[in-house]
């Protein structure tokens, strides 16, 4: 579990089947890890994993929330943001509710305007990217 940042950038979670499915393999196969896996493993190793597992994954996910409220707090993305909520609020009820698909695309054009990492990401995209791995 020390390596708690190797498996979550090679595993995503299936929220509905509660099962980590491999992110990409060269093999014909995908590896899956499911609830029955965890236990297991638990019934072999014993409860006193459990404890540094714990305080890896705390660890981690500390680092995660903190990359998450710099990126809500960055000048750029923040004035973006209340702008939407600003005009959301003020047609919600013309549109029942629903964010408009045009305006969702103008907003990731905004941001894809702020800058793309080398591999031609947007910030949009490493924020889903770290979402996922919360």
């Amino acid at each position: 579990m020390r390596n708690i940042h190797i498996f979550v950038s090679r595993y995503l979670y299936n929220l509905n089947n509660q099962i980590f499915i491999e992110r990409t393999s060269n093999n014909k196969h995908l590896n899956t890890i499911n609830i029955r896996h965890i236990a297991n493993s638990i019934r072999t190793h014993g409860t006193g994993i459990m404890n540094t597992t714990v305080n890896f994954t705390y660890q981690f996910l500390k680092k995660k929330f903190y990359i998450f409220s710099q990126f809500m707090y960055d000048e750029h993305i923040k004035s973006r943001l209340i702008k939407d909520i600003r005009f959301f609020r003020e047609i919600k009820d013309q549109n029942d509710h629903k964010y408009p698909f045009d305006r969702a695309e103008k907003f990731n054009r905004g941001i894809r305007k702020l800058g793309i990492t080398p591999e031609g990401q947007s910030y949009l995209d490493q924020f889903r990217q770290l979402i996922s791995q919360i």
